[in-house]
């Protein structure tokens, strides 16, 4: 099943959204670690969903420093916002692609296969 896991699917992300509300309602912070914390367009997403802290393999950390370093957090919670209104990972994949892209950022990109999976 691991083919079929993407980690910026929009139940995935809604699901996110859904765990901060409620945690954060009862004063709980909300972190999230390994691959999603690492790609640095599915940072500022979480950054955006109101996550509190991410971590990551010491690979992924200068690239999501850079791509944090150069959004604002209200731009951050636009992007999460957009991506939940989209209704397939690929489209959502290809939308933070593109703010990375307009940040001057392409080399942050991850590569994906035609569906969409890394």
């Amino acid at each position: 099943v691991a083919g079929l896991y993407n980690y910026l699917h929009p139940s995935v992300l809604m699901s996110i959204k859904q765990i901060v509300d409620i945690a954060h309602r009862h004063q709980k912070p909300v972190s999230v670690c390994g691959e999603m914390a690492g790609d640095p367009a599915a940072a500022l997403t979480l950054i955006g969903l109101g996550v509190d802290s991410l971590s990551m393999s010491v690979g992924n950390l200068l690239k999501v420093k850079s791509a944090i370093r150069s959004f604002s957090h209200k731009h951050c919670v636009e992007l999460a916002n957009n991506a939940l209104a989209l209704e397939k990972f690929l489209d959502i994949r290809l939308y933070l692609n593109n703010a990375l892209e307009q940040a001057g950022l392409s080399g942050l990109i991850r590569a994906t296969n035609d569906q969409g999976v890394h």
